[in-house]
């Protein structure tokens, strides 16, 4: 399933989606139908954590921070959702031609396209997360529900703002046979306003 769920701390909005162990059940409207079906080829325990890629495409106007781009590895028990493991990794940004040749026809003026992996010493991390679902018995993986969540940070480069904030990510993995589209042309700001944010990206700590 996929799910998003909000915001913002210290300025930066958040976009996070889950896919849950088990196949996508149900998602949000900015799903393009072609991904449901593409996601069924994609084993959350037998994928190559080494060869995942996230590729965001984002407005120029905001920023994607220095470990903006995330993933978290998570297991809860169903009958009370108490967390049994999580592991929190962070992307790191990667300037592969090959991975954005992919992508070409998401270049945009006024957009930037990022690709990210997760880092060589995380692997481990992920590969540790397969491995313990994996040892579980039929009956103990019932109880219980596994999640990889992807999540986007970003905050405002200047005081003026774009009327909308159009966000599209896209993921690559080894079973998926290249890029597909998580969501496309996602409003930032909209979705946090539906779900109790306050709707509004603010300036960069740092920005200039």
């Amino acid at each position: 399933m996929f799910a998003h769920k909000t915001p913002a701390r210290s300025g930066l909005a958040r976009l996070v989606l889950v896919l849950m162990l088990g196949g996508l059940i149900s998602a949000c409207g900015h799903v393009p139908l072609a991904t449901i079906a593409k996601l069924s080829q994609f084993d959350m325990l037998e994928t190559d954590p080494g060869a995942l890629r996230l590729a965001v495409k984002y407005p120029d106007a905001i920023r994607i921070p220095e470990g903006g781009a995330t993933m978290a590895l998570t297991i809860k028990r169903k009958a009370d959702g108490t967390v049994l493991m999580e592991e929190k990794l962070a992307f790191e940004e990667t300037e592969s031609k090959a991975d954005k040749a992919e992508l070409s026809q998401e270049l945009q003026t006024g957009y930037r396209l990022e690709i990210y992996r997760i880092p060589e010493e995380n692997v481990p991390f992920f590969r540790s997360f397969q491995k313990h679902m994996a040892s579980m018995s039929k009956s103990d993986r019932e109880k219980v529900e596994g999640s990889l969540s992807i999540g986007v940070t970003g905050c405002l480069l200047t005081d003026e703002k774009p009327s909308e904030i159009r966000v599209s990510t896209f993921l690559k993995a080894a079973e998926l046979g290249g890029f597909i589209t998580l969501v496309r042309n996602f409003d930032l700001e909209e979705q946090m306003a539906e779900i109790g944010g306050e709707g509004a990206l603010e300036r960069c700590p740092d920005a200039v």
